[in-house]
């Protein structure tokens, strides 16, 4: 299905630029940065995790062999061995950079303090929640929540990894967020990590089963923004001061 996921720059130059809207091409970590590894290196080791994530989207984890991947992206199979070691290792590399680089932009506006966030919070909270949700959007996203489905009960370690580098950290992420507001007086938390849950469970709501069910049924973003507005200010009214 085409990429309807919402651009979503935080307010007041907090950050800038959404995620959700981009192509697989563009989806991931600033390099992909393994010791010892030249430019060179670097440049094969990132197409090969771009042909996999495509191949992937395109074609699910059991039908891409690595002999597809490797046609997509050149190279050779030592390399390919050498950094990932196998179909399952460079799965989990694609599964580790997607979440790296969707939680990127949700750290830019942490890094800028509870005091740029408390400024209009509410617009602030939405572009958050729409960025969460824009996330279920994009294909690459659907493609490795569908294959951790399909092959979590073969493949626990990357299942178990999926969790720590991805709705772990975003949990933790606003869990931090919302206590440093609730000590500046902007909220009235009394357990973060609870809020942080309560959050996303919000502005998800039923999209995440829906993509798993029905992939390639197009997002109404319009519909997607009025329900995560409705849902962050349901959220505020029951936690500002």
């Amino acid at each position: 299905m085409p990429d309807k996921g919402a651009s979503t720059p935080f307010h007041g130059g907090i950050a800038g630029g959404g995620i959700a809207g981009a192509g697989i091409a563009s989806l991931g970590i600033n390099s992909f940065d393994t010791p010892g590894c030249g430019p060179r290196g670097q440049a094969r080791c990132r197409a090969l995790l771009d042909a996999a994530a495509a191949l992937f989207v395109k074609k699910g984890f059991a039908l891409t062999s690595l002999s597809d991947i490797l046609r997509q992206a050149g190279g050779s199979r030592t390399t390919l061995y050498e950094h990932f070691g196998d179909k399952e290792g460079l799965f989990r590399a694609v599964m580790e950079r997607h979440c790296d680089r969707v939680l990127e932009e949700m750290s830019a506006m942490r890094a800028a303090g509870p005091a740029a966030m408390a400024e209009e919070l509410e617009e602030n909270l939405y572009r958050v929640g729409l960025h969460i949700a824009g996330t279920l959007t994009m294909p690459e996203t659907t493609a490795i929540l569908r294959i951790l489905v399909s092959e979590g009960g073969r493949i626990p370690d990357i299942a178990q990894a999926f969790f720590q580098v991805g709705p772990e950290k975003t949990i933790g992420w606003l869990a931090d967020c919302f206590r440093e507001l609730s000590e500046a007086g902007r909220l009235r938390i009394d357990d973060p990590e609870g809020a942080a849950h309560a959050f996303i469970g919000m502005v998800v709501g039923d999209l995440l089963t829906k993509r798993l069910i029905l992939p390639d049924e197009p997002v109404s973003m319009e519909e997607l923004e009025r329900y995560v507005r409705q849902s962050v200010r349901l959220f505020l009214a029951g936690t500002r001061p």
